[in-house]
């Protein structure tokens, strides 16, 4: 089990064979894809959502749709934002979203 973990870590680039890694460096390379997945994500929704609103056109079914998918989406972006204000307070109480891979390390 500790060696399909291992195995894992060390194909995402995370641990490193040449110098022991701290927990906080080990999960920078996680929060980076997590935070760049949920972008993409929140992209896709939003658009998803515009296109939904542009093409429904006079039926109000498709109108109110487009805007549950549109709550939705701000919704998940603004649990996003909380998550990673929440990881950037635990581990060194800097914002994550202030630009660059892993303020902290």
């Amino acid at each position: 089990m500790r060696a399909k973990i291992f195995l894992i870590l060390l194909v995402l680039g995370i641990a490193s064979a040449q110098q022991t890694t701290t927990a906080r460096d080990a999960l920078c390379p996680v929060i980076t894809l997590v935070r760049q997945i949920g972008v993409f994500v929140a992209i896709v929704m939003l658009s998803w959502a515009g296109v939904s609103f542009m093409t429904s056109g006079s039926d109000p079914l498709k109108h109110k749709e487009a805007e549950k998918r549109l709550e939705y989406a701000i919704i998940g972006i603004l649990i996003l934002l909380m998550a990673f204000y929440i990881v950037a307070r635990m581990f060194a109480n800097v914002n994550v979203l202030s630009g660059g891979d892993c303020p902290w390390a």
